[in-house]
């Protein structure tokens, strides 16, 4: 598993000045093999358990998401909601809580139907995407390999991270791109499967995504801080 990030914007200063939000998508609520929405968990402003995902450490409303993919339409995400034993690996990687993420004896996740899948997670203007984490696995029924390349990408399509993985039978990772985007900037993270020597189309899910928004400073307060920043380095002087 190999992994690269190329731009990591606003840094420190992003930090210091905002406070983070979460929402994390434990895919439970929904009956197996229904059609992951197109505009799901999008702006999300309180816990949905309903539709599996929760906001307890903070709201994403200024963070909207396109669920899609190369075989993808106009009505139709080809993500989906799924729950089997088989997945069981891929749901015991991350505990989520049992309101919203174990809701039942058959692990929830959510599944690629296919091999080119893509998740697009759009700012608004003064907000920024933090993306965190998300679990990434091939069930155990699967009687082959698979590789995949993972990437982010903004509006110019420029990749911004971008990972390697290597699955054999029942494989799972927690993958961590840790990444903090630009001032109201789209990015699509997508699911390329590179080689199978088996058909794994529907065997391969995500689960415990984890995205956060963060607050842009006004240029006013960026001035601020560059001048305190100035200020420190007089008074060390």
């Amino acid at each position: 598993m190999k992994s690269k990030v190329t731009t990591l914007s606003l840094g420190l200063l992003l930090g210091a000045a905002s406070i983070s939000s979460a929402t994390i998508i434990g895919f439970s609520g929904f009956n197996s093999n229904t059609a992951i929405p197109l505009d799901y968990a999008s702006n999300a402003t309180t816990d949905n358990t309903a539709e599996g995902y929760v906001v307890s450490n903070g709201t994403t409303p200024n963070i909207s998401l396109a669920w899609g993919g190369a075989n993808a339409t106009a009505t139709d995400s080809s993500w989906d909601f799924h729950q089997a034993t088989n997945f069981g690996d891929i749901e015991a990687q991350t505990a989520g809580d049992t309101s919203w993420d174990g809701v039942s004896t058959a692990p929830r996740i959510g599944q690629l139907d296919y091999g080119n899948m893509a998740i697009t997670f759009s700012a608004d203007a003064g907000y920024a995407l933090v993306l965190n984490s998300f679990d990434f696995g091939q069930t155990a029924q699967t009687s082959g390999t698979s590789s995949w390349t993972l990437s982010l990408t903004n509006s110019s399509l420029a990749v911004v991270w971008t990972e390697t993985i290597d699955f054999t039978n029942g494989q799972v990772y927690t993958i961590s791109p840790n990444f903090v985007g630009e001032d109201g900037e789209t990015y699509t993270l997508t699911f390329d499967r590179t080689d199978q020597s088996y058909d794994t189309n529907g065997r391969v899910a995500i689960d415990n995504l984890s995205f956060n928004q963060v607050a842009i400073p006004e240029p006013s307060v960026v001035a601020l801080f560059a001048l305190a920043g100035l200020g420190l380095l007089r008074r060390r002087k």
